[in-house]
């Protein structure tokens, strides 16, 4: 039966030395349309120059691309690896003109780093240090991701589109119903979780650090503001120092959500977590954020 459904372009901006991995990325597009997108009744379409362009003369090649595929998007994934790329009229390269478009436009931008191992015989050190300039000029403006390999490329883009789409469609409503909520994060490696941090944040969720288990004590003692705490599992108090926070909490507060995000979520591990009084225990993002928007929207 026909329906409506609305429609957003991604550009895929990448340099040549990336253009292997162009099909697997629209592999990850087309299984987010068929399983999220069909439940939210969105759509997206990858652009890609080889694709969605066609040829024409009279300007450079990267304006032409701009007015065909770029300044249409609505917003664009980056993946860069040994090449920054050629450069273009204003820009150290094409994909660096399209990213600093797409930001410059408010756009979202997904922007990733490989870390593939590379023969040294084929790394163009002139080209990784524009790229590792590039990286160091965007460290402070936003949030990027490095990955390993393909795998983790599309695992974790395919994660990231559900939580923008998230902000997109239910983003009022959460910031409606999660005003004055507070979260205490546990974690000795606060910089671990600073992607995760920022959805929070964005959608008005005060989030707090602890450092420690008896930091974390001292806070709730004090905070009456905290509704639901967020805890790694080793730290340098031990390596099970999660559980150790938790059945203390247990003892002092038996309804306070407590949720594991350490680097396990096997079926035994998660078990256990329940049986220690846990509401959940996983170590994909997009799962935390799902659970904890659901917990604070009760």
């Amino acid at each position: 039966m026909p329906e409506k459904v609305t429609a957003y372009d991604l550009l895929i901006s990448c340099p040549s030395d990336v253009a292997d991995f162009v099909p697997s990325i629209e592999k990850t597009i087309y299984r987010f349309n068929a399983v999220y997108g069909k439940k939210a009744k969105i759509i997206v379409r990858p652009v890609y120059w080889e694709e969605s362009s066609y040829p024409e003369l009279g300007e450079h090649p990267q304006k032409l691309l701009n007015e065909q595929i770029v300044n249409s998007a609505d917003f664009a994934i980056s993946v860069f690896w040994s090449r920054f790329g050629q450069p273009s009229l204003h820009h150290d390269s094409g994909t660096a003109e399209e990213i600093e478009y797409m930001l410059n436009s408010n756009k979202q931008v997904f922007l990733y780093f490989l870390d593939k191992p590379l023969p040294p015989s084929k790394i163009d050190f002139s080209q990784y240090q524009k790229i590792q300039s590039f990286k160091e000029a965007h460290q402070s403006a936003g949030l990027y991701f490095n990955v390993i390999d393909e795998q983790d490329l599309c695992q974790k883009f395919s994660d990231h589109l559900k939580l923008y789409f998230n902000r997109v469609q239910y983003g009022t409503r959460i910031r409606k119903n999660a005003q004055n909520k507070c979260i205490l994060w546990v974690d000795d490696r606060p910089e671990n979780n600073v992607f995760e941090r920022k959805i929070f944040e964005e959608y008005g969720i005060e989030v707090l650090i602890s450092l420690s288990t008896q930091q974390a004590l001292k806070e709730l003692q004090n905070n009456d503001s905290i509704s639901l705490i967020i805890s790694d599992m080793g730290r340098k108090e031990g390596p099970r120092e999660g559980y150790v926070l938790l059945d203390t909490v247990r003892k002092i507060d038996t309804k306070i959500p407590f949720y594991i995000f350490a680097g396990s979520k096997a079926p035994h591990h998660v078990e256990e977590a329940y049986k220690h009084g846990a509401q959940g225990c996983t170590n994909n993002s997009y799962e935390l954020i799902e659970m904890i928007i659901k917990s604070l929207l009760k």
